[in-house]
């Protein structure tokens, strides 16, 4: 009986669930063993097939659970193939029509004419080509070399049009944007800031433009001939999937900027506004500021911090339009002192300080922005300014360097004169690329090692996989009076919440006081030359936090 015949019982049905589960254990153990993040990706997957009840047929299906994308439904699809070979119903379009002549138990007289009406859309669509130097080409263009070169598939507005206007001869169009998803070309995700990226068959059109273009020789010889070319469906999906692992294993290549061969930019957080006490807000100002000081700065949506240092591959020839970058030590979160008082009020201060640590850069610096000298005796935000002080006193402590300045326009010499500092400190250095982010935590700043843009955006993401440790650190500062430094002391004893809690079973609970005071003689300034200790006080809230 074909595997997927429209009148197969649910119970073979539910063994297709069975068999998909089996492959996603397989992928994600080998995943595991090479350290690669897709053990997560498809660990996600798993735990989403597993909570549904109803049969899965396809690797189309699966396109309605989370955790599902396009590359795993397409494996699926081929595991289905080779295990079936001899099904009729091999591709997911077909798997999804026979799925729905099961559920209405009959085809009526329509269906035909309506499969015609969709080729021919389809046709339609495959038969569009854009105009070199269009909008759209410029468009497909970007995501394309965004995607094969530095693994960056989904992509934000303002980096898709900075990237873009490269490849168009005229005006840029955002528009086209709407067009080209129209036709399916683009994808868009569904977040409030949205970012895009192509779809397989705009993924297919823009290899074309790219291989039919003199223009972008030298990426086409790159990154568009690694595999053969394919001849059928089942083909195209196989070489589809090796040609994301080449494009993988190329993104997480080590290479080498030579002294001389790569600029200094000093990158600026796109939401980042040029402020003043007065309620004018810029956000080209600070850019502008800083150009008339002859710094080289690019506008880019930092995934954390206001303000990153780039060491940017100098282009080589004139098709070199996407270049290598690295992110050097230097991440500044710039803090106006009465925004400093709210966040610190409202507690968010706490959790940005740590996801400033958790970005992985080596030299994590706040400045803070006064409104003159006076400001700095002032209060702000209903805190006094010892409390104020104080704060940023605990900041240093935590591991930050502390940088104030009295008014934006100090800042802006201050950032001018960092970019030229980095400028003549790196000015006959050669430079290493770490192949990922574990690489790169082995290392110290004396190795000139440095993640790559992508990178650092992948890991700095407030979406991300957080260990047991770093889940443990978010907890406790989500517990009043609990700071960074504090909360580091207690993992070094107890590493995750686990740990914690199994020494409070092993207590007594009778034993009320000696659960109370089981953190309170933790050092919490050791580093320092402090004895200081934890207190009861902390202790006790943290005992009732978990009890």
């Amino acid at each position: 009986m074909d595997c997927f015949d429209g009148q197969e019982s649910s119970e073979n049905a539910m063994q297709h669930n069975q068999l998909i589960i089996d492959w996603l254990i397989e992928w994600r153990e080998q995943a595991k063993r090479f350290g690669s993040k897709m053990e997560f990706v498809y660990g996600k997957a798993l735990n989403s097939l597993r909570s549904h009840t109803d049969p899965i047929r396809s690797g189309e299906d699966c396109r309605k659970l989370k955790g599902f994308g396009n590359a795993i439904c397409m494996k699926i699809d081929q595991k289905f193939a080779q295990k079936f070979p001899n099904s009729q119903n091999v591709t997911s379009q077909m798997v999804k029509k026979s799925t729905q002549m099961t559920d209405h138990f009959s085809v009526t007289a329509t269906k035909p004419s309506a499969a015609r009406e969709r080729v021919s859309k389809n046709n339609r669509k495959s038969n569009y080509i854009p105009a070199k130097g269009s909008s759209a080409f410029a468009i497909l263009i970007a995501l394309l070399r965004l995607e094969m070169e530095f693994n960056n598939s989904k992509v934000n507005k303002l980096d898709l049009k900075e990237t873009a206007q490269h490849y168009c001869k005229a005006n840029f169009g955002l528009m086209t944007i709407n067009s080209l998803l129209q036709r399916s070309l683009i994808i868009k995700t569904e977040e409030r800031n949205c970012r895009y990226s192509l779809s397989d068959q705009g993924r297919e059109l823009a290899k074309t433009l790219a291989l039919a273009s003199e223009n972008l020789k030298d990426f086409a010889d790159r990154y568009l001939k690694i595999v053969k070319p394919i001849n059928n469906p089942l083909n195209e999906k196989e070489n589809l999937i090796e040609r994301q692992d080449s494009i993988e294993a190329i993104a997480n290549d080590s290479f080498v900027m030579e002294a001389g061969t790569y600029d200094i930019v000093l990158c600026i957080d796109s939401r980042e506004r040029y402020s003043t006490n007065q309620g004018n807000q810029n956000r080209a100002a600070f850019a502008s500021a800083l150009q008339r000081k002859d710094i080289n700065v690019e506008i880019r949506t930092l995934p954390v911090g206001d303000f990153v240092w780039i060491a940017k591959k100098k282009s080589s020839n004139a098709t070199d339009l996407i270049r290598r970058e690295l992110v050097l030590d230097y991440i500044i979160e710039r803090k106006r002192i009465d925004d400093l008082a709210s966040s610190i009020k409202d507690s968010r201060w706490q959790e940005q300080k740590f996801r400033l640590l958790n970005s992985g850069l080596r030299r994590p610096i706040y400045l803070i922005e006064y409104f003159g000298r006076q400001s700095r005796k002032q209060d702000h935000g209903s805190m006094n300014a010892a409390s104020l002080d104080q704060a940023i006193s605990n900041c240093e402590i935590d591991g930050f360097e502390i940088k104030r300045t009295d008014n934006i326009d100090e800042t802006v010499r201050y950032l001018a004169t960092m970019t030229k500092w980095l400028q003549a400190f790196y000015a006959n250095k050669s430079i290493l690329a770490a192949r990922n982010h574990k690489e790169f935590s082995r290392t110290s700043a004396q190795d000139l090692c440095y993640m790559t843009f992508n990178e650092f955006c992948s890991n700095s993401s407030k979406v991300q996989i957080f260990t047991a440790k770093e889940m443990f650190i978010k907890h406790l500062l989500q517990i009043k009076g609990l700071s960074l430094s504090k909360a580091m002391c207690i993992i070094e004893r107890y590493p995750t919440i686990r740990s914690l809690l199994d020494r409070y079973d092993s207590i007594d609970h009778k034993n009320e006081k000696l659960r109370n005071n089981l953190l309170s003689d933790i050092r919490c300034d050791a580093a320092i030359g402090s004895n200081r200790r934890l207190g009861p006080v902390i202790s006790k809230r943290i005992c009732s936090f978990y009890s």
